[in-house]
């Protein structure tokens, strides 16, 4: 079975599937479920809607539908050539875990998909009733997919099982709402009244899910570097030319880049790094690194309000946890990206296990842009997916569970973004529980799956459907 599904999986991490770009994997997929014979819908925006048929006499059952997304988060390793575009995700397995050389490796939310894919070819081999596949687009940037997913897929299933979770042991019954929030002002400029340019990079940080890991407390990158930024601007002749960092709104930044203008030696800007690097070097040791090398005087810098406006509104918008409740995360917010041209754009991602909970952050992000002279764009809110403790599908999937493992799984909602939220909104019925194999590090270039846990999934989704298909 291991084997199977990664045989699947290998076929997917072949085609780049950045979000915003998977016209190639959903065509792939469409063929793919066609080729053996399944009833196959590629809806407008490129979500692949499949037909399984219930096996003989087990047409009454309820439908099940099995679900998970095809993007993933393209990153990687500093100074490693990868085009997230056009380019392969080279896999490393070992004996315990599968990764990539130099790259994300797409596990989120591709085992997702090869499991269910391993279950589509091998459906006759088990009892069930009719199953519907559901693999949406977008899932990373913005949920795209399950915003326009049309309802009438939705309308006549009893139970769905999301195939995106992180932990093979948990089962997840609620999610996190967010809301993507984009700051952005025109660069006001004027000339370089120093002499000496320097390309200051922040890297070697962890990085991370800025969701189910940001109670960790990573460094952010963009965050520290505003804090350095104003620590030099307070005490030294500073000018501002370029800032850049972060790889996307859902990822905890592990690197930035900026070139600034001064009169300081090289070895005075060292010295200040050093200072500054031992307050951090505790909370990642050996990891956080300070690179300072010499740059081309640059043309134009921040003129002093812009500088001074950015430095304040880095600094005063809150990146990590805002609040919590016992051992749940509530609230939390992530400064993901920040990039200069001639404007300066910075992308937030904030989120909460309380839909209402979301006009907080917009009215606070609404006064910072205010103060500090940014435009504030918000995207549409993702709701949160409420805790159901009614849920039939939760019950047997625990009994399930326990049976085939000897030990109860872990039941709780997670603080994070999940699809569940959109789906029970289009059908508020819907019984949903999410899973998934034990995925570390998403998000990053340390991203590795555990392959034991691969077996133990897929034979919990099929005791699941046999087990609906014989009770029903």
């Amino acid at each position: 079975m291991l084997e199977e599904v990664l045989d699947e999986f290998k076929k997917l991490a072949a085609i780049p599937r950045p979000s915003k770009h998977e016209e190639k994997v959903s065509n792939f997929l469409c063929d793919y479920l066609k080729s053996y014979g399944f009833e196959v819908v590629q809806d407008e925006v490129k979500n692949i809607i499949a037909e399984i048929p219930a096996l003989c006499g087990m047409e009454n059952a309820p439908r099940t539908i099995l679900q998970a997304h095809m993007d993933m988060v393209c990153v990687a390793e500093e100074n490693y050539k990868f085009n997230p575009l056009e380019d392969a995700i080279k896999l490393i397995r070992t004996e315990e875990f599968l990764t990539a050389e130099g790259t994300s490796l797409g596990a989120d939310d591709g085992m997702g998909i090869a499991e269910i894919l391993y279950i589509a070819k091998n459906h006759e081999k088990f009892s069930h009733g009719p199953i519907r596949i559901i693999f949406t687009v977008d899932e990373e940037q913005g949920m795209g997919g399950a915003i326009n997913l049309n309802k009438k897929f939705l309308a006549d299933a009893q139970f769905f099982i999301n195939c995106d979770s992180e932990n093979y042991d948990e089962l997840v019954a609620g999610s996190a709402g967010s809301i993507h929030v984009d700051f952005c002002k025109k660069i006001n400029y004027a000339a370089p009244k120093f002499s000496n340019a320097y390309k200051i990079n922040f890297g070697g940080l962890h990085g991370g899910h800025s969701g189910i890991e940001i109670h960790r407390n990573y460094i952010n990158a963009i965050k520290l570097t505003a804090k350095f930024l104003n620590i030099l601007k307070k005490k030294e002749n500073l000018q501002l030319a370029k800032i850049n960092g972060g790889a996307a709104s859902n990822v905890i930044p592990s690197d930035s880049e900026f070139v600034i203008v001064t009169d300081l030696a090289q070895e005075k800007i060292s010295a200040y790094a050093e200072d500054f690097q031992k307050i951090y070097n505790d909370v990642e040791p050996n990891e956080f690194k300070i690179e300072i090398a010499p740059a081309d005087l640059p043309a134009k810098v921040f003129d002093a309000a812009d500088f001074e406006n950015l430095i304040a509104l880095l600094l005063n918008v809150h990146s990590g946890v805002y609040s919590v409740a016992g051992a749940m995360v509530r609230t939390s917010a992530n400064i993901g990206v920040i990039r200069t041209a001639e404007n300066v754009e910075i992308n937030i991602l904030a989120r909460s296990n309380f839909t209402e909970l979301l006009d907080d952050f917009k009215d606070t992000f609404a006064q910072v842009g205010k103060f500090t002279n940014f435009e504030v764009k918000f995207g549409t809110p993702t709701p949160a997916w409420n805790f159901n403790p009614d849920s039939r599908l939760l019950k047997i999937m625990a009994e399930i569970f326990e049976n085939q493992n000897n030990f109860a799984p872990k039941i709780h909602t997670i603080h994070a973004g999940l699809e569940c939220s959109f789906f029970a909104v289009k059908n508020p019925a819907l019984d949903i529980v999410s899973i998934g194999t034990t995925n570390e590090f998403i998000h990053s270039t340390k991203e590795r799956l555990h392959l034991k846990t691969v077996e133990p999934q897929v034979n919990l989704i099929i005791a699941t459907l046999e087990k609906i298909a014989a009770q029903f």
